[in-house]
C-alpha cells in the first residue's frame, strides 16, 4: 500500500542555473483547491538521459519526476524552448508521492507527479533565500510581460531596468534600444514619467519592446518578494515581473 505525502507550496518564482544574489520571498504553505486537486508546485525541472528531477523552489528539496499524469505537457514544454539539460523553473499542480526506486531493491522514493502542467519560464530561476533586494541600485532583468515569457535575442542585451542609487530616475533597455527617463516611487508606489529610447530596428524583439514600454506607462505600484520584483498597475494586476541579477 503506498502512502501519499502531499506537500503544498505557494508560488514564487528562477540550482543548476546561476541564481541572482538577492532573496527568495518567504512562502507560506499552500492549501489544495476547493474541489481537492492539488496546489501548483514551483521548481527548477531538468530532464536528460530518460531521469526527470525538480528542486523545490521553497525548500530546496530535489525529487525525482514520476513519468504519469500529465508529465509529457511538462517535458514538451521544456524540450521545447531548447536548454536541455539545463535546468528551467517549471510550474504544475502536482502531489509528493511515493514511487519505487530506480535502483533494484532499494525502498520507495518521494517522487513529484505532476497532475496539471501550468508553465515553464526559461529565463527565471527560484532566486535564493534572505532578505528582500532593493528597488534602487539593483539590475531587475525583465522575465515576464504580460503573463508570458520574455525572451532575449542573440547578440543583443537582454530587457532590463536598473534604478540608480540616487532615485528619481530608470535606465535600461527593450532587449533591442537604450531607455533613459524619470521614475517616482513612494511606499509601494512607482509611476514612470517619459521615457526615452534609442532607435535601432531589431525585427526579432522591437514588438516586445513595445509592449514592455506600454506595459511601463500603466505601472503604478510594485512589490518585492525576495529577488523577484513585480510591476502592478491601477487594479493590481501584476504586468510584469523581473528578477535581480548580478550587474553585467
Amino acid at each position: 500500500m503506498r502512502s501519499a505525502l502531499t506537500s503544498a507550496f505557494v508560488l514564487v518564482l528562477l540550482a543548476g542555473c546561476a541564481a541572482p544574489p538577492h532573496g527568495l520571498p518567504t512562502v507560506a504553505p499552500a492549501a489544495s483547491d476547493p474541489d481537492g486537486s492539488p496546489p501548483v508546485l514551483t521548481g527548477m525541472f531538468s530532464y536528460m538521459a530518460d531521469a526527470a528531477i525538480i528542486r523545490l523552489c521553497d525548500d530546496g528539496r530535489q525529487l525525482p519526476v514520476a513519468m504519469e499524469g500529465d508529465y509529457r505537457a511538462l517535458e514538451a514544454a521544456y524540450l521545447k524552448a531548447g536548454r536541455p539539460p539545463q535546468p528551467m523553473l517549471a510550474q504544475a499542480q502536482a502531489r509528493v508521492a511515493q514511487r519505487p526506486a530506480m535502483e533494484f531493491g532499494r525502498p520507495p522514493v518521494p517522487t513529484l507527479v505532476v497532475e496539471r502542467f501550468v508553465a515553464v519560464w526559461p529565463r527565471e530561476t527560484c532566486g535564493t533565500p534572505g532578505a528582500d533586494a532593493p528597488l534602487l541600485g539593483t539590475y531587475w532583468r525583465l522575465v515576464r510581460l504580460e503573463g508570458a515569457p520574455v525572451t532575449a535575442a542573440a547578440g543583443q542585451r537582454e530587457p532590463h531596468l536598473v534604478f540608480p542609487a540616487e532615485g528619481g530616475r530608470v535606465r535600461g533597455g527593450g532587449g533591442c534600444n537604450r531607455i533613459n527617463g524619470s521614475v517616482e516611487t513612494g511606499d509601494g508606489s512607482l509611476r514612470f514619467g517619459r521615457l526615452f529610447t534609442t532607435r535601432m530596428a531589431c525585427p526579432d524583439t522591437l514588438a516586445q519592446e513595445q509592449r514592455f514600454l506600454g506595459v511601463l506607462a500603466l505601472v503604478e505600484r510594485y512589490r518585492i518578494r525576495g529577488s523577484h520584483l513585480e510591476l502592478l498597475d491601477a487594479g493590481g494586476s501584476v504586468r510584469a515581473r523581473l528578477e535581480a541579477v548580478a550587474l553585467p
